[in-house]
């Protein structure tokens, strides 16, 4: 780490950052790497400052995000490793105010943000944490004029994510259907009465999310929890994490009492085309989750619901969808359509995560994903790219196939130059993925594409390709499989 900070400031920033790009692959979850990694990124470089000491982040001060192995994080488990306690054996105001938690707080006081991974926390990236002199909020003010750390008032924000259960084996997420069983749900028991029912009957408005792991509609604790918030008129706001393929009219008019805290709606769906959709949300069914969404679209539009987003982890299967994604969220008329990149965040994921991991320098396909990453959908307001975002830029500052072609070049041009690249079958994909940014509906750009896919061993993907070619109109083809 050392050694790639030292390369980029001693004149050699792009082997320095290649340093510390291998790193962050292998340490994904480390700070410190993130930390390097953020520092050479911005410094000396027009653009956002790496200093965050004028900054501050409210999420330790109101934020209670339960995770699947009981612990319990200040804010996005992936944008921290820090935890600041346990649902099991400990009380809420243990966990609340634990030394782990105060230590947390305490980074963000003295401006180190030393436990946050700055190349993952979106608002770290889009440089849009608050300067902490703009704080108005009385309690904040207190706790940043004071340097407090120890909060005598709860949380704001109750996020779920402890309860795995789901209808839905995503390949990105587990290895297989995973439900609770009749221990755990005693045990979700307990903790529903003795941490979350003081919590959701406290006094001042608390944001309650549902849910970070599993599905809220698949799960009887969560609905449990769904079923208190319908009966009782609650100062609270809700936000429904979900893969909607229960969430239907019928089962919404079940729960009538949850339109009163017009809850803001996220939908991860990972794909907007039926044959990647079985692929990345298996077993989901794409004809199931369409009338869905178009039905949490129609309340979104009504003003039932306060937001509707739907959202993407980004890999090998997926990731020529990103631009598709967005022209989905305008058609649905969702706020915003959010891409995340896949982690490796080990387990089921160990072994494949390298062949998946379409963000990495070595991947035979990064060239690929960087000239998606060009296509004009994703710069829209719409997108919101999260982490995606740093290899977006980094596809505009790195020379790439496409730009050995003329700047308003014809598609005879880019016929011409994907004939040259004959051979060289990692550059015909790339340049067959950048012509379709410009020329969406080519029929055989996706041919072209395929066959060089196939050629390089990812079959599946080739058939993704040539899926769509038929869904615009082309004759069904097969390929031979390499």
């Amino acid at each position: 780490m050392l050694l790639g900070i030292l390369r980029a400031l001693g004149g050699e920033r792009d082997a320095g950052l290649g340093v510390l790009d291998r790193l962050a692959v292998q340490h994904a979850s480390c700070p410190q790497v993130a930390g390097a990694l953020f520092f050479v990124q911005r410094h000396g470089q027009p653009g956002p400052s790496a200093d965050l000491s004028d900054r501050f982040c409210d999420s330790p001060f109101v934020k209670f995000e339960t995770l699947m192995d009981g612990a319990v994080a200040p804010c996005c488990s992936i944008w921290t490793q820090q935890r600041l306690g346990h649902l099991d054996g400990q009380s809420f105001a243990q966990i609340w105010n634990s030394e782990a938690a105060q230590a947390m707080r305490a980074s963000i006081l003295d401006g180190s943000y030393r436990y946050c991974n700055k190349q993952r926390c979106s608002f770290i990236i889009d440089d849009v944490l608050p300067k902490r002199d703009a704080i108005t909020d009385p309690d904040l003010r207190t706790i940043i004029d004071d340097t407090v750390t120890d909060l005598a008032k709860g949380p704001r924000w109750l996020f779920l994510a402890h309860d795995v259960t789901c209808n839905l084996a995503c390949p990105s997420c587990r290895g297989g259907i995973e439900v609770a069983d009749a221990d755990q749900e005693r045990r979700f028991e307990i903790i529903e009465r003795d941490v979350f029912g003081p919590l959701l009957n406290a006094e001042g408005e608390v944001l309650i999310s549902v849910s970070g792991q599993g599905d809220p509609w698949s799960s009887p604790h969560y609905r449990s929890i769904l079923r208190y918030m319908s009966d009782h008129h609650l100062d609270a706001r809700l936000d429904l994490h979900t893969n909607a393929l229960l969430m239907n009219e019928g089962r919404w008019a079940q729960y009538p009492g949850l339109e009163r805290y017009q809850p803001t709606v996220n939908v991860s769906i990972d794909s907007c085309t039926p044959w990647v959709y079985a692929t990345v949300r298996r077993p989901g069914n794409w004809a199931k989750l369409l009338p869905n969404l178009h039905f949490i679209a129609a309340k979104r539009a009504r003003g039932d619901f306060r937001e509707f987003h739907i959202n993407a982890t980004i890999q090998l299967d997926n990731f020529h969808e990103m631009p598709a994604l967005v022209d989905l969220a305008e058609a649905l008329g969702t706020d915003s359509v959010r891409l995340y990149m896949m982690q490796n965040t080990g387990g089921h994921l160990e072994q494949d995560f390298e062949h998946m991991n379409i963000g990495s320098a070595s991947h035979p396909l990064h060239l690929v994903f960087l000239e998606t990453l060009r296509d004009e959908r994703l710069g829209r307001g719409i997108a919101h790219l999260y982490d995606v975002a740093n290899w977006r830029t980094r596809s505009f500052a790195q020379t790439l196939p496409s730009d050995s072609l003329p700047a308003n070049y014809s598609l005879l041009d880019l016929h011409e130059a994907i004939r040259e690249a004959h051979g060289m079958e990692e550059r015909v994909v790339a340049l067959c993925a950048a012509g379709r940014t410009r020329f969406r509906k080519d029929l055989d750009l996706l041919l072209i594409e395929a066959n060089a896919l196939n050629t390089l061993g990812f079959s599946a993907q080739a058939q993704y390709r040539l899926n769509e070619r038929t869904a615009l109109g082309g004759e069904a083809i097969t390929l031979p499989h390499h």
